[in-house]
């Protein structure tokens, strides 16, 4: 597992989805966010508990919302409605950066 490291722990329970490739989204392995992650990582990670979730999927690490969307889809319109990942990432040190910048984006806005 490319992205299994000391400090993940995978979770399961979630069946995210992948509107243009059905049937491999069940090839997806839901991690936790690494013990390993800074305070200002895991105080964004902790803002968004259950409104956002992580899987490694097709060689990349991708963030998801409430949606569990793995890609993007859609066009915008009624009978295709655009549907995207939070954001995807080749590494872990990715993730951590991605999540500092909208801590520091979310304490600028008062919402921390």
């Amino acid at each position: 597992m490319k992205y299994a490291r000391p400090d993940t722990h995978i979770l399961t329970g979630l069946y995210p989805t992948d509107r243009n490739d059905p049937t491999s989204e069940n090839t997806a392995i839901e991690y936790a966010l690494p013990d390993g992650f800074s305070e200002k990582a895991k105080a964004c990670w902790d803002y968004f508990e259950g409104a956002a979730f992580l899987f490694s999927y097709k060689g990349q690490l991708v963030m998801t919302d409430e949606s569990l969307y793995l890609t993007e889809h859609g066009d915008g319109s009624h009978e295709a409605p655009f549907g995207a990942p939070r954001g995807t990432f080749d590494t872990w040190d990715e993730v951590e950066a991605f999540l500092e910048e909208v801590y520091d984006e979310l304490k600028e806005d008062d919402m921390l």
